[in-house]
């Protein structure tokens, strides 16, 4: 780390600045299989890589085993040091099995089908990566996750084999709510109602627009019956929060799904939580 001649008291911030900026950090890129190509996973640290989701880095890929590598990088040395946890495809640097071994900059680990680049980038630069990634991963709207990443995080659970409830929500008379009060007040109600949604589930569960005034929640390791309650609780929030629009139908209906007992892909589960949308919402126009 370069040796700075401070002149200014007030020079101090600005080169601690530029010094953790200048700072390397160990990034694992996704090179294989073509459905993971481009993932990248901060290793910086200490960690399990593995197909679990209570892995640090976790690679949804069935040939990845649950636990399958340990990893620590080593900033003074600028290597990460990787341990096989007895997978059952075996670790691979560069081609070679191994048990243990330290990891250079541009070396391939490979872990069953999947292949990881490992990279040293600066802080500075990391952060302007991720800082692009999250522009991609979230709606720029509402704040929850886009259409592309929540079916990622859906696809993940399921490989796991991780019961979840999945909820679809459609927004009722939205349409009306644009053609009266203009569209954007209709951005504001669906941004409000998107908080309301975060706020009203755990860290551990997920939201994501869909599409439109479509919104998916996935709580995870609860039953349909208990999905039904908190919705229940969310649509008497949402009456309190909405009723200077009561009066036109502003209202929001759902449906649920639960996995495995329901389906067993995302598409059969997103078709089912659909269908029973629509018959809430025929439901209550009665």
């Amino acid at each position: 780390m370069p040796v700075h001649e401070i002149t200014d008291a007030t020079d101090i911030t600005q080169i601690k600045k530029e010094d953790k900026d200048s700072e390397r950090v160990a990034v694992l890129v996704v090179e294989s299989p073509p459905d993971l190509i481009g993932r990248e996973f901060l290793a910086d640290s200490v960690g399990i890589i593995g197909r679990s989701s209570n892995a640090n880095i976790v690679i949804p890929e069935k040939s990845v085993s649950r636990k399958h590598a340990f990893y620590e990088f080593d900033p003074r040395l600028q290597k990460i040091f990787i341990k096989d946890l007895n997978s059952t495809n075996s670790t691979f640097v560069n081609g070679k099995k191994i048990t243990s071994a330290y990891v250079n900059a541009g070396d391939r680990i490979s872990l069953g089908k999947v292949v990881l680049r490992f990279d040293l980038r600066t802080r500075a630069e990391q952060n302007l990566r991720e800082k692009i990634k999250k522009q991609a991963v979230y709606d720029l709207l509402t704040g929850i996750l886009n259409r592309s990443a929540l079916e990622q995080e859906i696809k993940k659970l399921i490989m796991n084999s991780e019961n979840f409830c999945l909820i679809f929500i459609d927004l009722d008379n939205f349409k009306q709510i644009n053609d009266t009060f203009g569209h954007q007040k209709g951005d504001e109600l669906l941004k409000s109602f998107s908080s309301i949604l975060k706020n009203s589930i755990r860290e551990t569960d997920i939201a994501g627009r869909y599409g439109g005034d479509e919104i998916v929640l996935v709580l995870r390791k609860i039953n349909s019956n208990i999905a039904k309650d908190i919705m229940n609780r969310i649509r008497e929030n949402f009456r309190k929060h909405f009723s200077e629009y009561e009066k036109i139908g502003f209202n929001f209906s759902y449906g649920v799904s639960e996995f495995p007992k329901d389906a067993e892909t995302m598409e059969e589960l997103i078709m089912r939580a659909d269908q029973r949308l629509y018959e809430d919402k025929k439901r209550r126009k009665k």
